[in-house]
């Protein structure tokens, strides 16, 4: 397992290209950004040459906001081809800039639609999208978020509905982002959902609950979460995604020492 950090939380104060260097700086080989027309204004090639720079992979990016304000979300038809354009062109973007994934979010629940149809406009939805990430050779990966602190009325909430949903879609191209903030806010349990789950999963994310700060600071025992996913055979990627309440390189040492001990 490797880290990974989110530089849109993490040195987010900073340019684009000098939160990379920072990362980079502080031992990350691994760095996340969110949109790709909004914190890094340039051409897919440009993020790449940065990223080979600075000695870092880039391991994903997002498609649409949390609550479909970007994109159109997932969970209402009637926003498809709004989601379908974003998708393709996030999709394009990520494969040129040599970056392997992009998160996707749901959006929120639509009023007068029932859960089971918004179910189905999720898949729906995907099964095209999985298409364009397929043809492209880059990974989609489902993200579930908690409602009660962070994302009010977002439609996805329980890793194990999301990994229902990957492996309905049923392609290699199709992952679910296990966060272990969102989760232990939502589920607890981490262990035996990641457990249950790990076939599907293709990515973490972490912060300190409450309050998504470093992961030092909380009720996650992190060190023990790290060692009983390496035991299940998890090689990936275990990204911080936290809003450091300190200094942010004395935090993002800190943390990255901390999970390392």
């Amino acid at each position: 397992m490797v880290f990974g950090l989110c530089i849109e939380m993490a040195f987010a104060n900073l340019p684009f290209e000098e939160r990379i260097r920072k990362a980079a700086r502080c031992g990350f080989k691994n760095v996340e950004m969110w949109f790709v027309d909004m914190s890094f204004q340039g051409k897919p090639q440009q993020l790449a040459q940065i990223a080979r720079t600075h000695g870092v992979t880039i391991t994903n990016t997002v498609i649409g906001s949390p609550d479909g304000s970007i994109g159109g979300g997932l969970t209402n038809p009637a926003n498809r081809s709004q989601w379908l354009d974003r998708a393709a062109q996030t999709i394009a973007f990520t494969k040129e800039a040599g970056i392997p994934a992009t998160i996707v979010c749901t959006g929120n629940e639509v009023e007068g639609i029932s859960r089971s149809k918004m179910l189905a406009s999720v898949l729906a939805g995907l099964k095209p999208t999985v298409e364009m990430a397929e043809k492209a050779g880059v990974t989609l990966l489902l993200e579930p978020l908690n409602t009660r602190y962070d994302h009010p009325g977002y439609f996805l909430t329980s890793s194990d509905a999301g990994a229902d949903i990957c492996r309905k879609i049923g392609s290699a191209r199709m992952k679910l982002l296990f966060d272990c903030y969102h989760m232990q806010i939502m589920e607890g349990d981490l262990v035996k959902h990641i457990e249950r789950n790990l076939d599907v999963i293709g990515h973490f994310h972490s912060a300190g609950v409450p309050g998504r700060h470093e992961l030092y600071q909380g009720e996650t025992d992190y060190p023990f979460l790290l060692a009983q996913i390496e035991k299940l055979g998890y090689q990936g990627v275990f990204g911080l995604e936290y809003q450091p309440s300190i200094d942010h390189e004395e935090s993002v040492r800190k943390t990255l020492a901390y999970l390392k001990q």
